[in-house]
């Protein structure tokens, strides 16, 4: 009686790879629906921040990257108006100190379903013959 053995790290590695990067793909855009969302929700409904619909509009995630770490994606907008009011600002007109935090408390709350999200599409794809 004789066993073959024969060493599939490779293409395991390979396909967990993959996996990886379709499952964050699948978390960031969970997270950019939620922020989305949330931008109809708190200060910004009802126009009070006139910029609004175009912040929300900008909200773009990448399609996940390789580094050296492993994979990245970002979820975010180039809208500046956006940082301020997560940040807090001093308002000119209004002269109190504004802050209107969307970003943050989205991605903390929504933790945990983009991590079911992520273990969802990997779990599905290794278990592929």
């Amino acid at each position: 009686m004789s066993v073959d053995l024969v060493d599939r790290a490779a293409e395991a590695i390979g396909r967990y790879d993959g996996a990886a990067k379709k499952g964050l793909g699948a978390a960031a855009q969970l997270l950019h629906r939620e922020v989305k969302k949330a931008f109809g929700t708190k200060y910004y409904k009802g126009g009070k921040f006139r910029d609004t619909l175009k912040v929300r509009a900008s909200i773009r995630y990448l399609t996940p990257y390789k580094t050296r770490s492993g994979w990245e994606s970002v979820v975010g907008t180039k809208i500046i108006q956006a940082l301020y009011w997560e940040l807090g600002h001093d308002n000119i007109y209004t002269r109190n100190r504004e802050r209107v935090r969307i970003w943050e408390p989205t991605g903390v709350a929504k933790r945990e379903a983009m991590k079911a999200e992520f273990r969802a599409v990997v779990t599905a794809i290794m278990n592929q013959r």
